[in-house]
This record gives structure tokens, sequence and C-alpha cells, in this order.
């Protein structure tokens, strides 16, 4: 546990430790949810949605974490290019969720509102902010704008949110995205 939060450790480190309190407590759901962002943040799409599948498979109550799931599954669909695959994981999350936050989340993802709209409703809440940049940030990646996800990604780092899996993912997004176009800058 000292290992995964050392800010200073690796996701893919904090993955495998993550792999290891998994096969001690095989029960914790918690760390299936843990496993999905960090496997997102480390660009290991297909294992994010298999442990994000796992989790929503699992059954259970409307919770924070199975709404988080629920878009971070969207947003990782959208960004392999999967349009039909995203549209109906956002649909149905739609019909199993009722919190009011969430569903502006989603309905933003639909296409049915505006980027400013979605903003101007998460106001000035810390918890409302970083959800939104963070789903905004990897909707952005989807879209092929690095500059765009980088932004949100930042952004989500303003909430100071610093102990939700949703903060670590988005340092380690905008982390990349940086390397990514440091790598595609000609030399001169």
């Amino acid at each position: 546990m000292t290992k995964f939060v050392d800010e200073s450790v690796e996701p893919k480190e904090k993955r495998e430790v993550l792999l290891k309190i998994a096969e001690i407590y095989p029960d914790n759901r918690k760390v299936l949810v843990a496993l999905s962002f960090y496997s997102a943040a480390d660009e290991d799409w297909s294992q994010a949605l298999e442990y994000i599948r796992k989790f929503l498979d699992g059954g259970g109550r409307q919770n924070a974490d199975r709404m988080s799931l629920g878009i971070l599954e969207a947003g990782i669909l959208h960004r392999q290019g999967l349009k039909d695959e995203t549209r109906a994981s956002l649909e149905a999350f739609a019909d199993r969720i009722m919190d009011p936050w969430y569903l502006t989340i989603c309905d933003y993802l639909l296409g049915n509102q505006t980027e400013k709209s979605l903003l101007e409703q998460a106001g000035e809440s810390p918890e409302n902010l970083i959800t939104a940049q963070t789903a905004l940030g990897l909707w952005a990646e989807g879209s092929a704008d690095k500059q765009k996800a980088i932004k949100h990604y930042r952004e989500a780092l303003g909430s100071f949110l610093d102990t939700w899996l949703e903060y670590d993912f988005a340092k380690e997004r905008l982390e990349r995205l940086r390397q990514s176009l440091q790598a595609d800058a000609p030399t001169g």
C-alpha cells in the first residue's frame, strides 16, 4: 500500500501492486475500479475495458464507482474509434443511472448539449469539475485533439482532488500527451 500511495510510482507499478492486492483480496471491488483507471492511464485500453466490465457486470447499487466507470468505458470506446459501441455504452449508461450530474456528462457525450453548458453546470464544485474535465479530456483524445485534451486534463488537476482516481488518470494522460507532442515536434 505504501508503494501504491507514493506519487513517484509509475502507473504500471501501481497496477502491479493492485494486482497483488487483488490476489490477496479477490472480492475487493474497489481494486477493479483502480485497475480500470490505471490500465487506461497506461494506455492498456482493452485491459481497462475488461476490468470495467467485470465490475459493472458484478451488479450492485448505483454509486460513484459505477458511474465513473460508465463514463470511462464510453471514453475508451470513443478513443478506440468504436462509434456504435460508444453510443450503445452511453445509452445503456443513461438507462441504468439516475444521478443528475453523470446524466449531464452522458448527455454531453451523446451530443445533446454543448461543452460550455456542461462546464457551466459543473460550476465551482471540485467533484463536478474533475469528473467533467477528465471525461472531456478523454473524449478530446478520442477525437484526436491532443491540445484540447491537455487543456481539459490540466483543468481536472485544478480540482486539487488528488486522492481521486480521476486525478491520477488525468495527471498521467497529461504527461503522456505532452511527451507525444514533443516527440511529434519537428527538430531543428
